[in-house]
């Protein structure tokens, strides 16, 4: 039989490669004719700048720049052609904090900046983005602050370029912003379609998952409403209620607004870049997964496209997840035949994140056995 791997991340656990490779050494262990083809996926978050580049032949470089709290590190870019792709949960995502370290209100994207400069040293023309995972709700101006643009206070004094300074914002000062920025095209991978303030903003609806608290989220509304403002005065155009413009903290209204970057489905993006639809025809089954399944995972992740794509041509489409919170009715729907959790086969969660590989693999050996003795009935 034809089996087409293409797993997410299982967060917490290992990337979509890994996750791949662990799928297809299960399968041919149990369907010793077995034909497998690998399709690590992403949807703009973590494992974007690695399926890309995958799927593009891209070289990947190091560079240091800045962690969400100004330390430095080294973060990964890829090259291929006259293209650069950034992954921003490489340098300002939340991964790269402790628990403890987590609060939007003194994080930044100042690291993302660090690595479109670089990028355009290199004499890019153009700039793919992925914005998942972030860490951060500074509504991107640590990002337009490596690139030389200055946030004022009404005294006139620089700001650092944090959530907690957006309320203070009253004037953008560009005469250092670097101009080849203009020269670029950005094209940002994200699923995201929240706006930049309010109720379903950036902060309201995501900086919670960040570290924020009652009194962070109401403060950071606040100020990305004011910076809004501002940016509306500078600009001359009110972008913070498009479509988008929430994601990673605002600094898609950022992209947006001050870069004129072009928005696509991250996972759209990467099906038709990686020709995901002739490798669905050719397969007989795909296999997919995440680290968790649930409703959110409906509205564009990585496992819900390949699974539409899968139900387009009447595929079987298996689903192996860390953890199931989706009803029968809701997945089935999308294309999905079915879901299984690898945490059924582990006495808790914590076993099941450390044990994560064997029970992938476990759990996959036990789907492709029932397939095989299913076509003998």
């Amino acid at each position: 039989m034809k089996y087409l791997v293409a797993p997410d991340k299982y967060k917490g656990s290992f990337d979509a490669l890994v996750a791949s490779e662990i799928i297809k050494e299960a399968i041919v262990e149990v369907d010793k004719g077995a034909e497998v083809f690998q399709l690590p996926l992403a949807d703009g978050g973590e494992g974007t700048l690695t399926a890309l580049s995958k799927i593009f032949g891209a070289k990947i470089e190091e560079v240091e720049v800045n962690d969400p709290l100004f330390r430095k590190i080294k973060s990964r870019i890829g090259f291929f052609e006259d293209k650069a792709i950034i992954e921003m949960a490489e340098c300002s995502g939340l991964l790269l904090l402790k628990d403890e370290e987590r609060n939007p209100l003194y994080t930044t994207t100042y690291g993302v900046g660090e690595l479109i400069k670089y990028a355009i040293s290199n004499g890019v023309k153009e700039i793919i983005i992925g914005i998942g995972g972030s860490a951060t709700n500074d509504a991107g101006t640590g990002m337009l602050s490596a690139l030389g643009m200055k946030f004022l206070n009404e005294n006139g004094e620089e700001l650092k370029p944090i959530g907690e300074n957006l309320i203070k914002i009253k004037k953008i000062d560009d005469s250092e912003f670097l101009n080849d920025v203009r020269k670029v095209k950005f094209t940002v991978l994200c699923d995201v379609t929240n706006s930049l303030y309010g109720e379903n903003g950036a902060a309201y609806v995501f900086a919670p998952q960040k570290g924020a608290d009652e009194n962070a989220v109401k403060l950071l509304d606040m100020g990305l409403r004011n910076f809004a403002n501002v940016a509306k005065e500078y600009l001359g155009k009110d972008l913070s209620l498009s479509s988008g413009a929430g994601a990673a903290g605002g600094l898609g209204f950022a992209l947006l607004a001050f870069l004129n970057a072009q928005y696509v489905s991250g996972i759209d993006y990467i099906l038709s870049a990686s020709n995901a639809e002739e490798h669905v025809k050719w397969t007989d089954i795909i296999i997919t997964g995440e680290g968790r399944f649930d409703r959110q995972s409906l509205s564009g992740k990585s496992t819900i496209g390949i699974a539409r794509l899968g139900a387009k041509f009447g595929k079987m489409v298996i689903v192996i997840s860390g953890s199931i919170d989706c009803p029968f009715e809701e997945y089935t729907k999308e294309g999905i035949t079915s879901i299984f959790s690898i945490v059924d086969m582990a006495s808790s969660l914590d076993r099941c994140l450390k044990e994560a590989p064997r029970l992938l693999k476990e759990t996959t050996k036990s789907i492709v056995n029932l397939i095989l003795r299913s076509k003998k009935l």
